[in-house]
């Protein structure tokens, strides 16, 4: 108990005296801890119970004491629903989100705190409210009919106008997908990132990017490509990150697109990596966690990774693990922690939120104190779980799942190794006990991961004679003499 609050307390010093570092990826100033937030649903600045930019502000003193360095914002532009995928101005702030000067407000509180922000950039489709669409459903002859992807006859993906016409628009009717191949959209698309690169923001979150151009990767690949030279001839330094939902092997070849990162899908979820290693199916949990170690390097090593346990589209983490107790939770956090490149948590993940089904389930309000002050529920919630305890609670117990994770994420500052540093997989012997080390400009570091329900020894490979930092959910390491030992689901670096 001594040991993670005199831990806790060394990290939180640690990070506000020294800023952030920056991943050496040529051109892209990353971040390694990133936190995805749904604005809606975070935080209260005007008493309305709907999130807004007075509100988050006021909470960047939390993410700072999380070891954020970097915001994802979903969608903040006018928008007809509540998610605001379906964008009516690319240059405006919603009005339930507040004014454009709350939102260079908090920017400026963001960089000041040491803290990134990118916004999601929704360019495979517009709202049918756009004043495009409007233009281009109320004439064949209006120049925004270009901006659009019409026709004659009825294809797959398209809906119908009155004029006897089809539009296509893949997801819903209400959101009509644009002819990315018009040169005056991409003019458009250009313009829209110069507004916020220049205003400040540091780059953006690229929503379906193989949908651009459906069933075709090539033609994905090829836009992307444009769109990130676009976006780099602004603001060389912006990060951009794309949601490429699909394999391992298929986000390895958007890579070749330029663009920094992709999400990487098949560590998440239910079905993803983590959560199988975690899984009663698993007996070997060191050593799969070690295989897929390799996986990953193997595929997407020459690249920054940008691991995840959920988002805003799929179920939490706490339900994809099927779990009441925070043991799963704090571990699958421990997991995601050691994985190279720039992580995404997802807000609430961090206290153990829940939410599965349909989408406003899974896009609650954040828990701060009292259940009486969360933000409403997004339009359709059916469910309103809180498993754990609200931040204000868990804040004053060390072994809480969210000071599991702030002591996790400032590992990943205190140990740049743990992002950057080029991982092998040593040799292990017991098939629980996972021993990665980790070489990042001739710095090394070896992790230790005990994925069973015993306390597991090994002997310190040559060089490492000291434990320099570790994760603790049932008990504290050792190291006796050339000896470690490493309690059950513990994680242990060691120099």
């Amino acid at each position: 108990m001594r040991k993670i609050l005199a831990f806790l307390l060394a990290a939180c010093l640690l990070v506000s005296a020294a800023p952030a570092l920056a991943l050496n990826n040529d051109d892209a100033a990353l971040a390694d801890n990133w936190y995805e937030i749904f604005v809606y649903s975070f935080a209260d600045g005007n008493g309305d119970r709907i999130g807004d930019f007075v509100g988050l502000k006021e909470k960047l003193p939390y993410l700072q004491s999380l070891h954020v360095d970097g915001i994802w914002l979903m969608p903040i532009h006018p928008s007809p629903s509540y998610h605001k995928y379906d964008v009516t101005d690319y240059c405006a702030i919603d009005p339930q989100y507040g004014t454009l000067a709350d939102f260079q407000a908090f920017l400026a509180a963001a960089h000041e705190a040491g803290i990134n922000v990118i916004l999601d950039l929704v360019v495979n489709h517009t709202s049918s409210e756009h004043p495009w669409f409007q233009a281009a459903r109320a004439s064949a002859d209006s120049p925004y009919r270009a901006y659009y992807n019409f026709s004659d006859t009825p294809k797959t993906g398209y809906n119908a106008l009155p004029d006897g016409t089809y539009f296509e628009s893949r997801f819903v009717s209400t959101m009509p997908d644009l002819n990315l191949d018009n040169p005056q959209v991409r003019a458009e698309i250009e313009e829209i990132m110069r507004f916020w690169l220049e205003m400040g923001v540091d780059g953006f979150r690229l929503d379906a990017v193989t949908s651009y151009y459906t069933g075709n990767k090539e033609k994905n690949i090829s836009f992307l490509r444009w769109l990130n030279g676009a976006a780099k001839a602004i603001r060389p330094d912006c990060f951009i990150v794309g949601e490429c939902w699909d394999s391992l092997y298929t986000i390895h070849d958007y890579y070749a697109s330029g663009v920094d990162s992709f999400f990487a899908f098949p560590v998440a979820q239910g079905s993803g990596y983590i959560a199988k290693i975690l899984g009663n199916d698993v007996e070997k949990k060191g050593e799969s966690l070690g295989n897929v170690i390799n996986l990953l390097q193997r595929e997407l090593g020459e690249y920054v990774m940008t691991p995840f346990l959920g988002n805003h589209d799929t179920p939490r983490i706490i339900n994809s693990l099927g779990a009441s107790s925070p043991t799963n939770a704090k571990m699958a956090c421990g997991l995601l922690s050691i994985l190279n490149g720039s992580i995404f948590v997802y807000y609430g993940d961090e206290i153990g939120m829940a939410g599965t089904g349909n989408d406003p389930n899974k896009r609650l309000g954040m828990f701060w104190d009292k259940k009486m002050n969360i933000t409403r529920c997004p339009p359709g919630t059916t469910v309103a779980d809180y498993p754990f305890p609200s931040v204000q609670e868990q804040e004053g117990n060390p072994l809480s799942i969210l000071n599991y994770y702030r002591a996790a994420l400032a590992l990943r500052h205190q140990f740049p190794q743990i992002a950057r540093g080029t991982p092998m997989v040593l040799e292990s012997p017991d098939a629980s006990l996972c021993l990665i080390e980790k070489d990042w400009q001739g710095d090394r570091i070896l992790i230790a991961v005990n994925l069973s329900i015993d306390d597991l020894s090994f002997p310190l490979p040559g060089g490492y004679t000291q434990l320099a930092g570790e994760l603790e959910i049932w008990g504290e390491a050792e190291v006796n003499g050339g000896e470690a030992l490493v309690p059950s689901y513990g994680i242990t670096i060691f120099q």
